[in-house]
């Protein structure tokens, strides 16, 4: 690989095979309309953000080698592209690859806040600490964008539950407001 073909801003270079090929994903007609009038091509190096809608938002941690109960992701995906990353294979679930599109086709769980406070508010849900970004960084660039991670801290806050958070941006000093009031 030449200097000059390397991809600026990517931490993978390829996509490499995956697993989970039959998952693979096809641009939908009104994809490509759309990357037409927006002059973007489809497969460029742009991020693109998907939003899904899960049905739960956090998820019981089995592993005694992992120091947390409950985890939750509010991205799948992650902008950050470090190449070290243990969370790139879980991509493959979704039908992408843990290289390029680990980093470019972020996943993005617009109803976190709503999944979380529904949760809370469970009569036999106990109070146990919730890890924000197990698999993938909650204060990555999107973050900025769509603020899923400050309104869970909201929803936190409200019920005055425990939270842990995992991250390597500096995006979350803009929540200090939030995580302050959390620690009292």
């Amino acid at each position: 690989m030449s200097f000059k073909s390397v991809l600026k801003g990517r931490g993978a270079q390829l996509n490499l095979p995956n697993r989970f090929f039959e998952l693979s994903h096809e641009a939908r007609e009104d994809f490509l309309e759309y990357c037409h009038l927006e002059n973007d091509e489809p497969n460029s190096n742009k991020t693109q953000y998907i939003k899904v809608f899960p049905k739960t938002i956090a998820n019981k941690v089995t592993s005694p080698d992992v120091g947390m109960s409950y985890s939750m992701n509010p991205y799948q995906g992650c902008e950050h592209g470090c190449v070290y990353c243990y969370a790139r294979n879980s991509h493959e679930f979704w039908g992408f690859s843990a290289g390029l599109d680990f980093e470019r086709r972020i996943l993005i769980k617009e109803n976190a806040p709503e999944l979380l406070e529904k949760l809370l508010r469970k009569k036999t849900w106990q109070a146990e600490t919730i890890v924000l970004s197990g698999n993938t960084d909650c204060y990555q660039p999107a973050e900025k964008k769509y603020k899923i991670t400050r309104r869970c801290l909201e929803v936190f806050l409200k019920y005055k539950h425990p939270v842990g958070i995992i991250t390597k941006n500096a995006l979350i000093l803009r929540d200090l407001d939030l995580l302050t009031e959390l620690q009292k």
